[in-house]
């Protein structure tokens, strides 16, 4: 599967590894050919980062460039940041942009950034009389996507599936216009050359007329989204005299619950080492470890929050130590 599930609030649980082994974020700006710029969150010392700057710069936009937050993120932690079935990922919260993509310099990868992309550049436009997200108004028209809501054949939400997400299927389109990689709309053509010709006319600030307001249609009804399996991160390592190790994660929306366990070794009795969990600057647990016995830390109903699971030695001696966060979704009613 293919960037399934990239919006689904299902296990949106975005964790970004930072422990002892991990490089530091490297926050670098470049330009478009119109001097507009471009940030990019590098976590991955081996990304290329001008070879993401020139997909984005050849990719038809405007002004929200500069508004969107590219993360970089070593191919094996896209499960951490973006969930299970995700090749990438793009998020909004508290106004901030952020896509997430691997490492690469292939095709699979400028495809998933555009697509990507292209919810970031669909959550800055509108069509008018439409819920979010919508597309832009000469795609939505040229999509017949009002016609297709009628008929309930898509919906605003992934009650029909992935593939009947209009979100889904205009950034779906943006990627493939641009690079006609794959096309994983299986019941749609690809964009045809009156679409490709709209669209990039419409992004390029050509005027265009606002698709009319369909008639409000009556929805299906959400089902239930299947269990996902939780996120799990085990690390181990020394932990010198006075020094700290964390776990960074975020988690993207509410219901959440945080589980972490440790242990250290050395002789039984108090170890000078606390476990805690931090989220948005304030403490929501802590506890002292003691030596050969393994101490947990359980919260459930967090979230959204940018949140850290740690373990600081204020003893007297080095400890090796063992960590395991566990993400999940809470069961809702």
């Amino acid at each position: 599967m293919r960037r399934r599930l990239v919006l689904s609030i299902a296990l949106a649980l975005v964790a970004a590894l930072a422990a002892a082994a991990a490089a530091s974020a490297d926050v670098v700006t470049r330009t478009d050919t119109q001097g507009r710029t471009i940030t990019f969150d590098v976590r991955d010392a081996t990304a290329d980062v001008d070879w993401y700057t020139t997909v984005l710069r050849n990719a038809v936009h405007g002004n929200e460039i500069s508004s969107v937050t590219i993360r970089i993120v070593p191919r094996q932690e896209i499960l951490i940041y973006c969930g299970g079935g995700a090749a990438a990922c793009w998020s909004a919260r508290r106004g901030a942009s952020t896509i997430t993509v691997p490492t690469g310099r292939d095709d699979g990868t400028a495809s998933v950034l555009l697509h990507e992309y292209g919810h970031h550049l669909d959550n800055s436009w509108s069509v008018t009389g439409v819920q979010e997200l919508n597309g832009t108004p000469a795609w939505w028209a040229a999509r017949g996507m009002a016609s297709l809501l009628t008929q309930g054949s898509v919906a605003f939400d992934y009650s029909l599936g992935w593939s009947h997400s209009v979100g889904e299927i205009f950034a779906e389109d943006y990627a493939y216009l641009h690079l006609p990689y794959r096309y994983s709309i299986e019941w749609l053509t690809p964009p045809d050359e009156s679409l490709r010709a709209a669209l990039l006319a419409e992004l390029g600030g050509q005027p265009t007329t606002p698709a009319p307001q369909p008639e409000p249609q009556p929805q299906p009804e959400p089902q239930p989204e299947p269990a996902k399996p939780p996120v799990v991160v085990t690390r181990s390592g020394r932990l010198a005299r006075g020094a700290r190790r964390t776990i960074p994660f975020e988690l993207l929306g509410p219901g959440r619950r945080v589980t972490v366990r440790a242990a250290i070794n050395g002789a039984r009795g108090a170890s000078g080492v606390t476990l805690e969990i931090v989220c948005d600057g304030v403490r929501i647990a802590t506890a002292p470890i003691t030596v050969r016995s393994s101490t947990k830390l359980d919260r459930g109903g967090l979230g959204p929050a940018r949140c850290e699971a740690a373990l600081a030695n204020g003893g007297v001696s080095a400890r090796r130590y063992v960590i395991t966060l566990r993400l999940a979704l809470e069961p809702t009613s």
